[in-house]
């Protein structure tokens, strides 16, 4: 599964790249994650005609450097944007003052507001109109990362099902 654009849904990097998902960004909470290898969004591996340069997320545009001042000390960081829509996802860490940060020195911060979980698609899966269970429901798991999830289970009402429905409407902007 890859992380992609909330408004455009275009592919930015595989959730694999997710280093911690423990962070806070400008909008709440947020994912730290690392650039993905070229060969992971290229089949040829060749970056410079998408215009994606290694070391950066594809499909996103890395903004001018500038110093802030974040809960963890000073920065320097860029803020990244999506090339498909414009929207602004989160930032690239360029430099750290203090010597305990960094570690996050040529990482990313996605806002999970700005972004979604997207999964291949696979017709296999599709719920039935009566929402019953479907075949691959078994392997649906509570993510307790999910605000919309948590809220569910702590009322009760968390299934498969209710999570598929939802993430596919996320997934498709509904």
């Amino acid at each position: 599964s890859r992380l992609r654009c909330q408004k455009c849904l275009a592919d930015l990097v595989p959730t694999s790249s997710i280093i911690s998902k423990g962070f806070t960004g400008r909008h709440g909470r947020a994912y730290l994650v690392g650039p993905p290898p070229a060969s992971t969004f290229l089949a040829d591996g060749d970056a410079a005609a998408t215009g994606w340069a290694e070391g950066d997320l594809p499909n996103t545009m890395t903004h001018r450097a500038q110093a802030r001042q974040l809960v963890t000390g000073a920065h320097t960081v860029s803020d990244i944007s999506c090339r498909g829509c414009g929207s602004v996802l989160g930032w690239k860490y360029v430099d750290a003052a203090d010597d305990s940060q960094k570690y996050k020195v040529g990482k990313f911060i996605l806002e999970t507001r700005r972004i979604v979980k997207g999964v291949e698609w696979d017709e296999g899966l599709e719920e039935g109109a009566s929402g019953a269970v479907e075949e691959g429901d078994d392997d649906i798991r509570f993510d307790s990362q999910d605000e919309d999830e948590c809220e569910d289970l702590f009322s009760g009402i968390w299934t498969p099902q209710l999570a598929r429905r939802r993430r596919r409407n996320r997934a498709f902007g509904r």
